[in-house]
């Protein structure tokens, strides 16, 4: 078990296990309690047609980031917890703690041999402390780039497994064809074969090995592989590693895949992830140069095969989603500036900025836009000259890399070959035979090699093998096969042993298979690289962003920066055994910083914990925006006195956002000071004049201050509001309807019923089909209020069809069956037509008394008094603290001759309403009737008490004392 691995994992999940019982915050709300790809409302293909808000990605307004597997994600965890938002925090602690082993397994992939018992510490933990991290993971929506980064990982380390395949694979073909010619040449000259006993062994081994190695995939195999020929004493392979070449074949071809795989997924999580692809290739151009034809032609297949799905993948993003939309100019201001010279100046310091943050990470916030980076206008602007500084050094340190690596792969070949000319000199003076067979020239050489070593004037010292293999010395552990392809004794530096590798025993200290390349220039550059290449579309090179600085984009290249820090500190203690004191201090001074980006991450975590926590945090970075959704925050809160302070400061900073202007209006309005509500909205219409919303809510604060001509010109205009390239097309198009529903309102308020049938008429042609509710507001919901504008115009047919259509929108409303009960009830050929959509109504709705109460009126009507009566009194008994339905029982059963059940009643409304004359009286007329005369008196004085001079009453009373007087005299 690797226990850096572990132990990164374990740091990340704890120091994030406080954002667990964090709540939905800031861009949470929109992405997922009001996305309707989230709560089911679409179906499944709709995640691959909207973008990541929920809008569909052929309308104007969209936002233009495309990541389904995203929503997809956020949609399983609606599906398992709802809107329980510890699910959600969870799954995004179980993505940081995933990507921080991936960090943990690069750094051991790329980190230099000296680097990687410090390095990979300092990546790992490094990587699951920062703070940087805190808005990625603790903030919901972070969730793109969480994933994206693991498929990013996942991705590149694939590619460098295809690599360490591939190299595999060439080796091995290499060592495959020396064995074959040697073979060969051993059948071609059968009457010079001669073995010694030991090298007989040796053969007979070897071969038995490779019958082994081919076994492993059965008998078919076996006899596909090897051809047995009894003519003569042979043994033909045609591959001894046939089947363990095809298998790593297909590994290769699938590690691969699985590259461009992983990078689909990456990209269709956050659109960063499509630069793992030219990471890749810039990897496999960093690796160590093989100068063999066949081993370049392998390693540009690969480049070509990656680059063409690459360029593939880009082409499909571009065409599903396209380019970004255009954002407000207070999202991003630079890109908007119209100085060229502002918005380069501007735009070259920002990713300055952006490492400043990975390096000093203690001033964060949850928004840079507006003002919070002020733009660089002049060329005298200080932060210029760490912009300069941060290039040149860049710059100077990536060069010197790339110059010292290409110096050294061009130097390697000519020390191997001063290696190998040295070491063949040695070998010929030992080889230095008295027998006269052995100075016949070439030819003889070869004829008599087998038994060279030997012979017994041969020095034991043990020689080592110069070919690029195995490292054998030559003695008698070398095959003849081996001893044949190196010519005997005249070693060739660029010759390949073919010796079984499990019988390699010594292996030269100097010279190493490697099959990743550690060089530590390499190891810079691809951090660099890791750092750099994922941040590009974040820079506003190719394209304008809708931010100024997003710390949680930082999350991807804040890979490279843990891992050039594990490099760095890898290089620091490289001889820390010399300098024990040295060494000491750094890792002292490195547990102290740890231990404050820890402490920071947790802290930092804090303030994602509610939006109260997180705007306050911001204010003095970001005032205008931290103060303004603060002020909404407190307004929620009904802290009033506070949210009124808290926008007139945003206002006082930025004095132009529609948005504070627009809350500000919504708090006046709540406290009735319709005057300063109307000013607040017609300032939000004056800054942004498509915002529907405040068009609405400047109508109804018309409606209430007495203003309706003009609240209906502001309701007519807000259904006109255009909503080109709006950020919400939802909320815009249901403030649309809301305006149409509110002029209808105002209409039937003044008696204009054709007007307010014409306004509803209007909004359900921009209602969907469907019944998916816009914010509110759906198809069913206006067809109702249609009807029961039929219904006042008499219109009954019209009605009825109005009716049926929102029935058919919304199958199971009960209220729209029992309207369309009393619609069909006015027909008196059509009773049981009626009565059976009564019926269904209370299949639908069996414990809703306003059922029962419409089907009890209904069997009244029908004279049907008992079942009315029944129906009334369930009624009463599933609202028992509503004393209006008590009293509607208590009449009912009075009508059905149920006097004793009714005085039941009528006590209990008098219980639970004793301030209501009216209740006193109907019990004091129900005693009265069932003669209980004395306590018929006391609920008519009652009654009399809270309504004096009731003529009704006074008679009743008269009546009952002439009774109770009739009774003493008897």
């Amino acid at each position: 078990m690797d226990w850096v691995m572990v132990a990164s994992a374990l740091l990340a999940f704890l120091l994030y296990y406080n954002t667990l019982d964090a709540g939905f915050v800031y861009d949470d709300r929109r992405a997922i309690l009001s996305n309707p790809d989230v709560i089911g409302h679409t179906p499944i293909e709709a995640l691959f047609e909207n973008d990541f808000w929920g809008t569909p990605l052929a309308d104007p307004g969209s936002h233009g980031s495309y990541r389904p597997l995203c929503v997809a994600t956020y949609r399983l965890n609606y599906a398992f917890t709802g809107f329980r938002p510890w699910s959600y925090h969870f799954f995004n602690v179980v993505l940081h703690c995933i990507a921080t082993a991936l960090v943990v397994t690069v750094a051991r992939r790329l980190l230099p041999s000296y680097c990687i018992r410090v390095g990979t510490v300092v990546a790992g933990l490094t990587f699951a402390a920062h703070p940087i991290h805190t808005e990625a993971v603790a903030g919901i929506v972070g969730r793109a780039d969480l994933a994206a980064c693991n498929f990013f990982l996942l991705s590149f380390l694939l590619y460098s497994e295809h690599i360490r395949l591939r190299e595999d694979r060439h080796r091995g073909q290499c060592r495959h064809i020396n064995k074959n010619s040697v073979i060969h040449q051993q059948i071609s000259t059968s009457d010079q074969f001669r073995l010694s006993c030991h090298g007989l062994v040796q053969h007979i081994m070897m071969n038995f090995r490779r019958l082994l190695k081919a076994g492993k995939a059965g008998p078919m195999k076996v006899l596909d592989a090897c051809d047995m020929n009894t003519g003569t004493v042979r043994l033909k392979c045609q591959n001894s590693d046939s089947v363990s070449e095809d298998t790593c074949e297909i590994y290769q071809w699938l590690t691969l895949a699985g590259t461009l795989l992983f990078a689909t997924a990456g990209t269709l999580c956050k659109e960063p992830a499509i630069m793992v692809l030219p990471l890749c290739i810039f990897y496999d151009f960093l690796k160590r140069t093989r100068r063999e034809e066949s081993y370049s032609k392998n390693r540009w297949r690969s480049i070509c095969l990656l680059g063409t799905g690459g360029i593939a993948l880009l082409y499909w993003r571009l065409r599903i989603a396209g380019t970004p939309s255009p954002f407000a100019a207070a999202d991003n201001p630079a890109s908007r500036d119209p100085s060229m010279l502002t918005r380069i100046y501007t735009f070259s310091y920002l990713p300055v900025f952006n490492f400043f943050l990975l390096l000093y990470p203690l001033h964060l916030s949850f928004d840079w836009s507006m003002e919070s980076i002020p733009r660089i206008s002049s060329i005298f602007d200080t932060r210029n000259v760490s912009t300069i500084i941060f290039y040149v050094v860049m710059s100077k340190v990536t060069w010197k890399a790339v110059v010292n690596e290409f110096r050294k792969c061009q130097e390697k070949p000519l020390k191997e070959v001063k290696y190998y000319k040295k070491q063949n000199c040695k070998i010929r003076h030992k080889w230095n035979y008295n027998s006269k067979q052995y100075n016949k020239g070439q030819d003889c050489v070869e004829r008599k090699s087998y038994h060279a070593p030997h012979k017994e004037n041969v020095s034991s010292k043990k020689l080592l093998c110069t070919c690029t293999g195995c490292k054998h010395s030559l003695t008698d552990e070398h095959t003849s096969a081996c001893r044949a392809i190196n010519n005997n004794n005249t070693m060739m530096h660029n010759s390949t042993c073919v010796c079984p590798m499990a019988s390699i025993k010594y292996k030269s200290p100097n010279i190493t298979v490697r099959h990743i390349y550690r060089s530590p220039q390499v190891a810079m550059l691809m951090f660099m690289a890791f750092m750099i290449l994922p941040f590009v579309p974040a820079t506003n090179v190719l394209f304008y962003v809708g931010f100024v600085v997003a710390e949680r984009v930082l999350y991807i290249p804040s890979v490279g920066f843990c891992l050039l820090l594990g490099l760095g500190a890898g290089a620091l203690t490289r001889h820390w055994h010399r300098n024990e004191t040295r060494s000491r201090v750094f890792m002292l001074a490195l547990l102290i910083v740890l231990s404050a980006m820890c402490g920071n991450t947790m802290r930092r975590n804090l303030d994602w914990r509610d939006e109260e926590s997180l705007f306050r945090s911001a204010l003095h970075i970001n005032p205008p925006k931290a103060y303004g959704n603060l002020a909404s925050v407190l307004t929620a809160q009904g802290r009033t006195a506070e949210a009124e302070v808290a926008f007139e400061r945003a206002l006082k900073h930025r004095p132009n956002m529609a948005d504070v202007h627009y809350n500000l209006g919504i708090l006046l309005q709540n406290q009735r000071r319709y005057g300063e509500a109307i000013k607040s909205f017609e300032r939000a219409i004056y800054f942004r004049p498509s915002m529907a919303l405040a068009y609405v809510n400047l109508g109804t604060s018309l409606m209430a201050d007495g203003r309706l001509a003009e609240a209906a010109s502001a309701l007519r205009a807000g259904s006109r509001a255009e909503g080109f390239r709006v950020r919400d097309r939802r909320e815009h198009e249901a403030a649309r309807v809301s305006a149409l529903v509110q002029l209808a309102a105002l209409h039937s308020q003044r008696g204009h019923w054709h007007k307010a049938l014409s306004a509803y008429k209007e909004a359900l042609q921009m209602l969907p089909n469907t019944n998916t509710p816009i914010v509110g507001w759906t198809r069913h919901n206006v067809l109702s209020m249609a009807g029961e504008i039929y219904v006042q115009l008499q219109q009954w047919p019209q009605a009825e069809h109005s009716i049926l259509s929102a029935l058919a929108a919304a199958p199971r409303n009960a209220a729209s069956h029992v309207t369309l009960a009393q619609i069909v009830a006015r027909n008196a050929s059509r009773i049981i037509e009626a009565e059976m959509w009564f019926k269904k109504a209370l299949i639908l709705a069996p414990n809703d008394p306003s059922v029962r109460d419409q089907f009890g009126l209904f069997l009244r009507s029908q004279r049907r008094l008992l079942e009315s009566a029944e129906q009334l009194v369930t009624a009463a008994q599933l609202a028992p603290t509503d004393s209006g339905r008590a009293v509607s029982a208590a009449r009912a059963l009075r009508d059905a001759r149920r006097c004793r059940s009714a005085e039941k009643w009528y006590a209990r409304a008098v219980q639970l309403k004793p301030e209501i004359a009216e209740y006193h009286s109907n019990l004091g007329a129900i005693l009265h009737l069932n003669g209980k005369y004395a306590a018929a008196a006391t609920s008519y004085r009652r009654a009399l008490q809270l309504q004096p001079n009731d003529d009704v009453t006074m008679t009743n009373l008269k009546r009952v004392r002439s009774l109770i007087n009739k009774q003493r005299r008897k």
